[in-house]
């Protein structure tokens, strides 16, 4: 049985939550972004050129922006890095939407593009300080779900606004965010480990980069960001050159992956917690494999609904999963930099899917394109499986705190369960 997830959300430490409720006030916020090449375009009169490597540049600082915020976090703290990150991009957000030309705009945005992402892996690394091993999948679930929900409810806000507005709406870009920061400052306490064993890996030196059990997560991380993105690059063509549909359908359809991901994802994780984790996020890998791979089935709105669905659930058994593991995985010290690590290989799977997988779709067609997703992918889920028997062992997960992982047999219930 399923519980509500928030009953489980209130199990959670104070600050978790304060976290999570910020977020998600700075989520529905989040304007900038899926608005920016609408503004180049429409109210800077640049070309689709410069519009478009100008978005381009934002990614790549992104990018730069979540490996820094990694070493910061191990450097400086989790609260510094977070403050550091929302006043700086706040301000900045609030500068953009006054920019008198330009010149002074672009200058902004490639800043506020480097401030922006940095409390990616601070959060991140706060989450695992605070809470013990056993919870750690549940709170990155939930992180998720404020994300996801958050965004989706600002691209609707947005939407409404940008017309009227796009300085209105970048100045409340920079409100919510600043508030975020607020809430930060007022609420939320340093958590970065004081007493902690330094080691090569700790440190960031030979150690960190040659941690092949890290590695190995990275790699399977980076492969499932480079198909899952399919959903907002081939898909639309999918549903609407292929199938008929207008672009209003997408969007629907689309929309049940975060609808889903806000109604269940906390709750189904908790209840995978009796199982071990890298083994179901092994069988997710594979779910989402064969989500992707059902899509040109059936060229009608309801089975695009079904095959959304099925990689959805495929996402939800994954994702929280593998954070979890490697936030136990990473040594105290360098919890900042394995986490923006991870969190950077979705950046480079963001890069990388259009390049790859848009000539791959005119080459192969609609049926064929969406079944090499299923060798894609479900191989993928060999590296989890494996990692579950030689690294997901109590004596060696560095920076576990609380109850160990539980040692049980794949699907198969603790007696505690």
């Amino acid at each position: 049985m399923l519980e509500s997830p928030i009953t489980l959300l209130r199990r959670l430490p104070a600050q978790v939550r304060i976290l999570l409720l910020g977020t998600l006030v700075n989520k529905i916020g989040t304007f900038i972004v899926p608005y920016l090449s609408l503004v180049l375009n429409r109210e800077f009169h640049l070309s689709a050129a410069v519009a478009g490597a100008l978005v381009s540049s934002y990614g790549v600082g992104s990018l730069v922006s979540i490996l820094v915020g990694g070493v910061l976090t191990d450097k400086l703290g989790r609260r510094v890095v977070l403050l550091l990150s929302l006043g700086g991009s706040g301000a900045l957000a609030l500068a953009l939407a006054f920019a008198p030309d330009v010149r002074v705009f672009v200058f902004l945005l490639i800043v506020f593009g480097f401030l922006a992402e940095l409390y990616r892996p601070a959060s991140s690394a706060l989450i695992s300080d605070l809470l013990p091993s056993s919870e750690r999948a549940t709170g990155y679930a939930a992180l998720r779900v404020v994300v996801n929900l958050g965004f989706a409810l600002g691209i609707a806000v947005g939407g409404l606004v940008v017309d009227w507005s796009w300085r209105a709406l970048y100045a409340a870009d920079g409100a919510t965010t600043l508030l975020f920061g607020a809430v930060v400052f007022a609420s939320i306490g340093e958590s970065k480990p004081t007493h902690i064993e330094h080691t090569a890996a700790a440190d960031g030196n030979v150690g960190f980069w040659r941690d092949g059990v890290y590695a190995q997560a990275l790699l399977t991380s980076l492969a499932f960001s480079f198909v899952v993105f399919n959903f907002i690059t081939v898909l639309p063509l999918t549903i609407t050159l292929w199938a008929g549909y207008p672009a209003a359908i997408y969007g629907t359809i689309v929309g049940l992956n975060g609808v889903l991901i806000a109604l269940f994802e906390v709750s189904v994780v908790s209840w995978l917690r009796r199982f071990r984790r890298l083994r179901v996020a092994a069988l997710g890998l594979v779910v989402s494999a064969v989500g992707f791979a059902l899509t040109a089935v059936v060229p009608r709105w309801w089975w695009f609904l079904v095959s959304v669905a099925v990689w959805t659930f495929g996402e939800m058994m994954t994702l929280p999963q593998q954070m979890a593991f490697l936030a136990d995985w990473a040594p105290p010290a360098a919890r900042g930099r394995y986490m923006g690590f991870y969190a950077a290989t979705w950046s480079v799977g963001f890069a990388l899917n259009p390049i790859v997988m848009l000539p791959l779709h005119a080459w192969a067609g609609e049926r064929a394109f969406w079944g090499l997703m299923l060798l894609a992918l479900a191989p993928a889920a060999l590296v989890p499986w494996r990692l579950d028997r030689v690294a997901d062992r109590p004596e060696r997960l560095r920076g576990a705190s609380g109850p160990a992982p539980d040692t049980i047999a794949v699907l198969e219930p603790s007696p505690e369960a």
